[in-house]
């Protein structure tokens, strides 16, 4: 994957497609200073890759928060708007290896009930 999109302060977001799978990879802080820039970015993406591939829409989008190194509230609620994006184009969301403080607060909010966790 090749990051779509400039660093911001640190943290990056690459994604790509595989069939009917848009597959994102998260580094850095997910925090208030860079969530906007994130969600943004998030957004471009599944819009650039629906206008690709319009025959077949995207159905899994998988984020890759493996070198995710920090989450706050802000960065929680960014992933929880890109499972909402999922479910309104009919596509499951999909965390990938989430570390143990993001899989503590997905337990502590609930909000991994939100996704499926691999």
């Amino acid at each position: 994957m090749r990051p779509d999109q400039p660093a911001f302060a640190g943290t990056r977001i690459a994604g790509a497609r595989q069939g009917d799978r848009l597959m994102i990879q998260l580094h850095g802080s997910l925090d208030a200073m860079s969530v906007a820039a994130l969600q943004t970015q998030l957004y471009d993406l599944t819009r650039v890759y629906d206008l690709l591939g319009p025959a077949r829409p995207v159905r899994q989008i998988h984020i890759d928060v493996g070198q995710v190194d920090f989450c706050d509230a802000a960065g929680l609620r960014m992933l929880v708007a890109a499972r909402t994006v999922a479910g309104a184009r009919d596509a499951t969301c999909h965390l990938r290896n989430p570390q143990p403080h993001l899989r503590w607060l997905l337990r502590a909010t609930r909000a991994g009930e939100l996704f499926r966790l691999d």
